[in-house]
């Protein structure tokens, strides 16, 4: 898996979206319509794409197991964070599992980056929630100070969700971390 491939998917189910919430908005005048619409639905649920493999078990599984292809590959999706109908779904289960992973540390540092920018991205992908719960596991001193300084920021946006994932990780650090 490359960017390449997540960002070709991510145009395509964009322009399959489009299409179908267009058709949508048509499909009451006419039963031409209707069946226009009913195509662009078709198409947009029979799309097919490598990443959809991220939601399998056996996928998951490997993503918790260990740093290969998969790992590399959720990794990757939560560098790109893209946005397509449902994508938040696909990265909020990347989260989870890469959460239940023994990360090692360039794998940490990696998804440290990913977290950051998503504290400053507007609109967001996924659910904050497990951000948060990611961000717990993956928190040490260089992450608690960062974290802090974006909770300083001018952008009520960026400092509101800065602070909101600093208290997750305050509140949930283990007796091994002092993030204070």
């Amino acid at each position: 898996m490359n960017e390449r491939l997540i960002r070709t998917t991510e145009a395509e189910v964009n322009r399959l979206h489009a299409a179908c919430r267009q058709a949508a908005s048509e499909r009451k005048s006419s039963p031409l319509k209707q069946e226009h619409w009913l195509r662009a639905c078709h198409r947009i649920h029979s799309y097919s794409s490598p990443l959809w493999e991220l939601r399998t078990p056996e996928v998951q599984r490997d993503i918790v197991a260990g740093s290969g292809y998969w790992r590399k590959a959720a990794l990757l999706y939560l560098d790109l964070s893209p946005r397509f109908f449902r994508s938040g779904y696909l990265r909020d289960m990347v989260c989870h599992r890469l959460k239940q992973a023994s990360l090692q540390s360039d794998e940490c540092r990696r998804v440290q980056r990913s977290l950051l920018a998503s504290i400053v991205r507007r609109p967001p992908t996924g659910c904050f929630v497990y951000d948060c719960r990611l961000a717990i596991k993956i928190a040490d001193e260089s992450f608690a100070v960062e974290m802090r300084r974006l909770a300083e920021s001018e952008d009520p946006w960026t400092r509101g969700r800065a602070v909101r994932m600093l208290a997750w990780i305050l509140r949930h650090q283990g007796s091994s971390q002092t993030l204070t």
